[in-house]
């Protein structure tokens, strides 16, 4: 069923077969071709699609010599069919759609709407409404998705699209339970299930529901029957929040009960604790104009706000300049209202010269937690006992930023049932148990092209559509590097964007560029650089020789000198820093370095190696243990 605006004269429909509709009347769009168009020009949101990615998206590997033309045939019909309401303009690169603000509805987008309404509603505390909202969502999806569209377009898009539905779904069932509907969701779970096992949400779901309805045995059977789909088929375990649901089942914990019931429960006892010291409230504002990341924001808010027992730990990891930060306070102002006892944002300093002590970190805590000065204990020990017993019983939101590694944050997770700690850094903090966890990586091309335009202004980057696409390609997906980009833009409105396109292209200028006030990448770079070992500092330098692509350990060694054994432990250990990527190859694997990092290492290589040596091959037999390249 349809349910975009009934006033809207024009429909474009991507949620099953692409349509047109006017007047509810179908418009005749042709074959698959001029569908893909019409489809590719709508999820690039108000971004020009260049020539060449229409190519990709309508004949794959295999364009034909009359490809440009007929991108040209496919654009002008679908420009004619839409009539005057719908601009579809040749920009070069490519080609723009520009939607009006009223007349022309398009289903994703209500899609979208009704979906960001009921979400915000489940996480206010209002399942009932955020029931009804999230149905109105699902109920404008007509099939599956990208219907009638050529392949390399479905293969690229349907995936997300089909995500985001069954997110929608996940928390459309959430607010069912909520409202005390676990037997009514059955059979619909079971059914959902049997589509997608390795969907965990689901499973999770499932056993609730079956515990709520007094099938305790059922429950457990259904945990077993997702930890051997799961060992199965990837080899692995269920994640924590799975696991803690399957001992809070063990237990019979008063989480598993509908949060209606322990809403009431929790009133009290929040009445009762505000007669003490006033809830901290440290949160730092929320970085405007924060673009993307939008399914790693849902999933950790979603976690922060579930009804998972036991404390919700979540690492954010991540290379410098990735929006670890930015990210981890987007999600805990979303989530803020679910912890009344307080919300605290600790800076661990961890990529610094002196990162800050458990002890002090403990300190800080206890402080904020309304502890005089004079009355904290001293060890360490004695401040982790008391720190525990403090929070006990609350509802508390830890940010712990930048930290340095496990031993310094391992003090401070809380270990009670209703605190919950979000915790970033460069490291990937892999000796943490039971956590969830997000890494990120850089942008993918449409948001940082938003997020630059956002920074920039939008009428700039329209006017010069290659520079922004250029300044765009440079920062190459890092979020600091856009916003220092689109931050430059701004503040020079007089500057043709050409201009710094043109110095961020040129290899030897570009992180010189990269600086705004008080923002730096080579500032962040230089201090995760020297956070390194000695050994792994030499290992980037020379991998920064090895070229662009992904590198494999023997290509390492030999530029190294040292053992294959050797040289993969050291990229290995980079990649676990966030310093390059393990890039899955044909025959095997390498590791491949982000080209703003690139740049960096290659400097720092001629700085203290005396040499910038030319790329050297990779495609090579593993090189005899010792053996020592030409650098020169």
């Amino acid at each position: 069923m349809n349910t975009v605006a009934a006033q809207d004269s024009l429909t474009l429909n991507l949620l099953g077969p692409i349509e047109a509709r006017r007047d509810g009347t179908p418009v005749d769009l042709g074959g698959a071709k001029p569908r893909t168009v019409l489809a590719a020009l709508l999820l690039a949101r108000s971004r020009v699609v260049p020539d060449t990615e229409l190519t990709a998206l309508l004949w794959g590997e295999s364009p034909p010599a009359t490809c440009s033309a007929q991108i040209h045939t496919y654009a002008s019909r679908v420009r004619r069919l839409l009539g005057p309401a719908v601009r579809v303009e040749r920009r070069r690169p490519g080609y723009l759609l520009r939607l009006p603000e009223h007349g022309v509805g398009v289903d994703l987008l209500a899609f979208r709407q009704y979906a960001a309404r009921g979400t915000e509603a489940l996480a206010g505390g209002a399942p009932g409404t955020a029931a009804r909202v999230l149905r109105q969502a699902l109920d404008v999806w007509r099939g599956t998705a990208l219907g009638g569209v050529c392949d390399p377009l479905a293969d690229l898009e349907r995936d997300r699209l089909e995500e985001e539905r069954l997110t929608t779904l996940e928390r459309r069932l959430d607010a069912d339970l909520d409202l005390g509907r676990h037997t009514e969701v059955i059979p619909e779970l079971i059914a959902l299930i049997a589509a997608n096992p390795l969907r965990e949400g689901l499973r999770g779901q499932l056993m609730t529901a079956l515990y709520r309805s007094g099938r305790q045995a059922d429950a457990l059977a259904a945990y077993r029957a997702a930890r051997a789909t799961l060992a199965e088929e990837l080899g692995l375990e269920p994640c924590a929040d799975l696991q803690r649901l399957h001992q809070a089942l063990l237990t019979g914990h008063p989480s598993l009960l509908p949060r209606t019931t322990v809403r009431a429960t929790a009133a009290t006892g929040a009445a009762a604790d505000r007669a003490g010291p006033p809830a901290p409230a440290e949160l730092p504002p929320a970085p405007t104009g924060f673009t993307g990341r939008e399914q790693e924001v849902a999933r950790l808010t979603e976690a922060l706000t579930g009804r998972c027992p036991g404390p919700a730990v979540h690492t954010v990891t991540g290379m410098p300049g990735a929006g670890k930060t930015a990210l981890a306070l987007v999600t805990a102002h979303r989530a803020a209202e679910r912890y009344p006892d307080g919300q605290v944002h600790l800076d661990l300093r961890g990529s610094g010269p002196a990162p800050l002590d458990p002890a002090d970190a403990l300190g800080e805590l206890l402080r904020l937690l309304g502890v005089p000065a004079g009355r904290t204990p001293g060890t360490l020990d004695e401040r982790v006992r008391a720190y525990r017993t403090r929070i006990a019983g609350r509802r508390l939101l830890l940010v712990l930023d930048d930290a340095h590694g496990e031993r310094q944050v391992r003090p401070l997770l809380p270990a009670t049932d209703g605190c919950a700690a979000l915790v970033t850094s460069r490291s990937g903090l892999h000796a943490l148990d039971a956590v969830g966890r997000t890494t990120l990586g850089p942008l993918p091309a449409a948001d940082a092209r938003a997020l630059f335009e956002k920074l920039a202004g939008g009428s700039r980057a329209s006017a010069e559509p290659g520079a922004a696409a250029g300044i765009v390609r440079a920062c190459a997906g890092l979020p600091l590097a856009l916003r220092i980009a689109g931050g430059r833009a701004a503040a020079r409105p007089h500057w043709p964007l050409a201009r710094l396109a043109e110095r961020l292209a040129e290899p030897r200028r570009t992180l010189d560029e990269l600086t705004l006030g008080d923002l730096s990448l080579t500032d962040r770079l230089w201090a995760a650089y020297r956070g390194l070992d000695p050994q792994s500092r030499r290992a980037l330098r020379f991998h920064s020789a090895l070229g662009p692509h992904a590198v494999p350990p023997h290509a390492a060694a030999r530029a190294l000198g040292t053992a294959p054994e050797r040289a993969e432990d050291l990229l290995a250990g980079l990649a676990e820093a966030h310093w390059c990527e393990v890039v899955r190859q044909r025959d095997g694997y390498g590791y491949r370095m982000h080209p703003l990092v690139r740049l960096f290492a290659r400097a720092r290589l001629a700085e203290e190696e005396g040499t910038v040596p030319r790329p050297l091959p990779v495609h090579l037999p593993p090189a005899p243990a010792g053996a020592v390249p030409r650098t020169g």
